[in-house]
C-alpha cells in the first residue's frame, strides 16, 4: 500500500468507525495496522486528534467480549464526524478508497462476530458476583445470570463461556427444536 498522510489516516479511521459502530479500539487499530493504511504513531495521533475535535466518541467500558482484559475503548463517529466524513472520503485515492471500503466490511464483520458472545462479572448486593452471559446464534439470543461466591470462580465461569458459548447455543437451540 502506498504512503498514507495523517489527513488520510484521519479519513480512514472516520470511515472504519462508521462502517463498524461501537467497534472497539483494539479492533480498529489493528484493521488499520494490519491493512498497511497507518503506521501506530500516526494513527494514534491522528485518532487522539479526531477524539479531541469530537468527530468519534470513545467511551471506557467493559464490552463483556474478553478482547482485552478489564476495559476497552469503543468508538462510535459523531454526527459532526459523518458529515466530515461525507465531504472528504471522496478525496481518497481510488486504490485507497477501494481498499477502505473492503477493510470497512472485514471490520463490521469481526466486530459482529466478537460480539455475539459475552460475559461480565460484577459484585451484587448479596456479597457474590454477579455472572451474566449472553450468546447470539441465529438470530436467537441466550441470557444466563448465575450467582457465585468466589471471584476466581466467576471469572473462570466467564473465560469459558466466551470460549465455547457458540457450540453451546448451538446445540442448546438444536435440542430445543427438535
Amino acid at each position: 500500500m502506498e504512503s498514507i498522510s495523517a489527513a488520510d489516516s484521519k479519513i480512514i479511521i472516520l470511515y472504519l468507525t462508521d462502517r463498524a459502530p461501537g467497534v472497539s479500539y483494539q479492533m480498529l487499530m489493528n484493521k488499520c495496522l494490519d491493512s498497511l493504511f497507518t503506521d501506530f504513531f500516526t494513527f494514534s495521533s491522528a485518532y487522539s486528534e479526531l477524539v479531541a475535535g469530537n468527530l468519534i466518541d470513545a467511551r471506557k467500558t467493559d464490552t463483556g467480549t474478553g478482547e482485552v482484559i478489564g476495559n476497552n475503548e469503543t468508538v462510535n463517529i459523531t454526527a459532526g464526524g459523518h458529515a466530515v466524513l461525507e465531504d472528504v472520503f471522496p478525496t481518497l485515492n481510488i486504490r485507497i478508497r477501494e481498499a477502505v471500503e473492503r477493510a470497512g466490511e472485514e471490520l463490521k464483520a469481526e466486530a459482529a462476530e466478537i460480539n455475539k458472545v459475552k460475559a461480565f462479572v460484577s459484585p451484587a448486593d448479596n456479597g457474590k458476583y454477579e455472572i451474566l452471559l449472553t450468546s447470539v446464534s441465529d438470530g436467537r439470543e441466550v441470557t444466563v445470570k448465575l450467582f457465585e461466591e468466589d471471584k476466581k470462580k466467576a471469572d473462570s465461569i466467564a473465560s469459558e463461556w466466551r470460549r465455547n458459548a457458540s457450540g453451546l447455543t448451538d446445540s442448546l437451540f438444536a435440542d430445543l427444536l427438535k
